[in-house]
């Protein structure tokens, strides 16, 4: 279900993208981006925040790079913000831990694209499914998903 949302919303859109098939099921952005013959800058990395309210916040970042939460939380007004654990997302969202694409967030929660995410042309989300990502421009992704650019990757990474 959640390949045919991914790819079904880009469709709609009229967004150009290519399906990315995989030999055996990818969970990590290394693995991902083995598997798709790609750099793993080129991958996306898509994390689920919750703030202190309950607010769930999506932050995508390139798959070589570590999320920065301090610097998140000043998107949040200050506000303590923590990964969304694994159990609860799989049980709450139905999404498939190390697959999630932000597609499967559009509408349910603001998105947040680190700005190193677009020194990529091409960059690589998940399907929603672990045996297939999808390749498409940056600059066409963050405006699909209207992503607001936030520096929020540490800068040990």
């Amino acid at each position: 279900m959640s390949r045919e949302l991914v790819i079904g919303s880009l469709r709609a859109a009229g967004v150009p993208f290519v399906i990315k098939p995989h030999r055996a099921v990818a969970l990590t952005a290394e693995t991902a981006a083995e598997q798709r013959g790609v750099r793993v800058s080129q991958i996306v990395k898509c994390m689920i925040a919750r703030s202190q309210p309950g607010e769930v916040v999506v932050l995508l970042i390139p798959g070589d790079k570590t999320l920065k939460l301090k610097k998140a939380r000043k998107l949040m007004d200050g506000r303590p913000l923590a990964l969304v654990p694994p159990e609860e997302l799989a049980s709450t969202y139905e999404v498939t831990i190390g697959a999630i694409s932000p597609i499967q967030f559009l509408g349910k929660a603001p998105i947040f694209m680190d700005p190193t995410v677009l020194e990529e042309e091409l960059v690589d989300i998940s399907s929603g499914d672990p045996l297939a990502g999808v390749e498409l421009a940056s600059k066409e992704l963050c405006e699909f998903l209207k992503a607001e650019i936030a520096d929020i990757i540490s800068t040990r990474s």
